[in-house]
């Protein structure tokens, strides 16, 4: 090859990859309303769906991205599925598969139930008696259960039942739930076998607003306790995750009556403790993952305010601090 010519190519291939890196994100987008997951055979977190407000607040632009997090970079896998936020993300550790539950395009709220398969997401079944979104879902691997409760089921509409999935069928929890809410946390305890819900936002009387609520409960895979402790300030939209090292649920942020927090809590199973006050913007809807090969809980997005105060920021939490690692 004559050199003019070689180095005609070399140029090229440089302008080209130079035009694919600037149009190569290092973030996912600012959103809030996201789901965010550990995979276990992929060892990545997972992160899919949300929204954000454009225009000032009259519109929203959903997502249907998916994005996976070595916890070094974020990296795009192929658009997949219906543009929704508020659905629910789980890791089926015996089928060793991603599952996601409920959701909101827009104008509708969803009952399905999909399988994350070769990085496109398939819908097995849909869940009639309760389209969601927003709601509580957990894998309980004591069980082999799918454990969903609470959620929105439209506007001024929240769900108070409790409903498992055996990988075949649904089925309702005779024995009574906590009251309806959305916006809650709920995470599975490992160690403990029990399924941990905080806070959230609960149904407002006529004409008032929706109360923030700070209860704290157990479920056993047959009854509901509710644990009488003293912890975070009532709240919704906070982030949470169960850190299988240290045997400790992990609350982050989340929306009260004072405006957005930027607190961390644990919960061992006997008492709520105070961890942190500084660390990422006090925020609602910054979700959480724990990495269980690197020991870190992962932080991504959420909201600080409105209309733009959506967020793409990713941190970690090492069990003893924050640092930001991208966004």
């Amino acid at each position: 090859m004559p050199p003019v010519t070689r180095l005609a190519t070399v140029l090229s291939a440089l302008v080209l990859s130079s035009t694919a890196s600037a149009q190569q994100p290092d973030a996912p987008p600012r959103r809030a309303h996201h789901a965010l997951a550990y995979d276990e055979v992929r060892q990545r977190l997972l992160l899919t769906g949300g929204s954000t407000p454009l225009e000032g607040g009259r519109r929203f632009e959903f997502f249907n991205d998916l994005w996976e997090f070595d916890g070094t970079r974020w990296s795009p896998l192929p658009p997949s599925g219906e543009k929704l936020s508020g659905t629910g993300l789980a890791f089926d550790a015996r089928r060793k598969r991603m599952l996601s539950f409920g959701g909101y395009t827009g104008p509708a709220h969803l009952g399905e139930l999909r399988v994350l398969e070769s990085n496109a997401w398939r819908t097995i079944g849909r869940h009639p008696a309760m389209a969601v979104a927003e709601p509580g879902f957990v894998y309980d691997s004591r069980r082999d259960r799918f454990v969903t409760f609470g959620g929105s089921a439209g506007p001024g509409q929240l769900w108070g039942d409790t409903w498992e999935y055996d990988g075949v069928t649904w089925t309702k929890l005779s024995a009574p739930s906590p009251p309806a809410r959305m916006a809650h946390a709920m995470v599975f305890d490992e160690r403990r076998g029990r399924t941990v819900v905080f806070g959230g936002m609960g149904v407002g009387a006529p004409g008032q607003p929706p109360p923030g609520l700070g209860d704290t409960w157990e479920f056993d895979g047959q009854t509901w306790t509710q644990r009488q402790v003293t912890g975070p300030s009532p709240r919704s939209g906070a982030g949470a995750a169960y850190d299988d090292r240290r045997g400790l649920v992990i609350l982050f942020g989340g929306v009260t009556a004072g405006g957005f927090q930027g607190d961390t809590w644990s919960w061992d199973g006997t008492e709520w403790k105070k961890l942190a006050d500084t660390g990422p913007e006090p925020r609602g809807m910054g979700y959480l993952a724990y990495d269980k090969r690197r020991d870190r809980v992962v932080l991504f997005g959420g909201r600080k305010g409105w209309p733009d105060g959506d967020l793409n920021d990713t941190w970690e939490w090492d069990g003893a601090g924050w640092r930001r690692v991208g966004g």
